[in-house]
């Protein structure tokens, strides 16, 4: 179900308001409700590293000596190893984040990165050692955070609409004292364990083309039973 954010508005107005009309976009009713609306997304962005978050940033390398790379605004979370391709060559090298306490547990040549920053001055990657093999650039995966919603013919990140609705009206139902709203949060709180469970069935048991959990046997190379 794709629903754009003005189709929410009037699903939302339909049960608080009893009508099939949403608010006019420039009134005070329709910002107060954006609002409920884009609180209800961040609790959805907050609630799980979702795959449909998931960017590739390929920052601009200059020159070999690269410590740090500033990361995208909307950076939430590593979503895999930084990996450095090198030339037009296919080789692809995978470097491994560290919290910056296990430093002590590799040398100063072992290849690693780190996060440092806030998301008031904004995050950046450093790599250990803090130089770059000429001709290789950089690929970082990682899961974003969604954009707020501010214009009723956006459409929202959210898979399922349906728990946006459902939230919003929880909020404007809690705003207005009525005791319904706890009903709401509790339909809105199925729908948000209904999605994770769906999307880990999506990434994982797919059926055209099945992806099992992987362990670090598989990733060096190694078939339980045949080696």
């Amino acid at each position: 179900m794709r629903l754009s954010v003005s189709d929410i508005m009037t699903r939302v107005a339909s049960t608080v308001n009893q009508e099939a009309d949403s608010p006019e976009s420039t009134s005070t009713e329709f910002a107060l409700w954006l609002t409920f609306l884009n609180r209800s997304q961040d609790e959805w962005s907050e609630s799980s590293d979702w795959e449909v978050t998931r960017k590739f940033f390929k920052p601009s390398v200059v020159g070999v000596s690269v410590a740090s790379v500033a990361l995208p605004l909307d950076f939430k979370n590593l979503a895999g190893p930084a990996r450095l391709h090198f030339g037009s060559t296919t080789i692809v090298e995978e470097v491994p984040f560290i919290n910056d306490e296990q430093k002590s547990f590799f040398s100063s040549t072992d290849k690693l990165v780190t996060i440092v920053g806030d998301t008031a001055s904004g995050k950046s990657l450093v790599f250990s050692p803090g130089t770059l093999a000429s001709g290789a650039s950089v690929q970082i995966t990682y899961f974003s955070m969604p954009t707020a919603l501010s214009t009723a013919s956006q459409f929202p990140t959210v898979p399922d609409p349906s728990f946006l609705i459902d939230r919003t009206i929880a909020y404007i139902l809690e705003a207005r004292s009525d005791p319904r709203f706890q009903l709401m949060e509790s339909k809105a709180r199925e729908r948000l364990l209904n999605m994770a469970q769906m999307a880990t069935e999506d990434k994982y048991s797919n059926y055209s083309n099945p992806n099992p959990v992987s362990n670090s046997m598989r990733r060096a190379g190694f078939r339980v039973g045949r080696d």
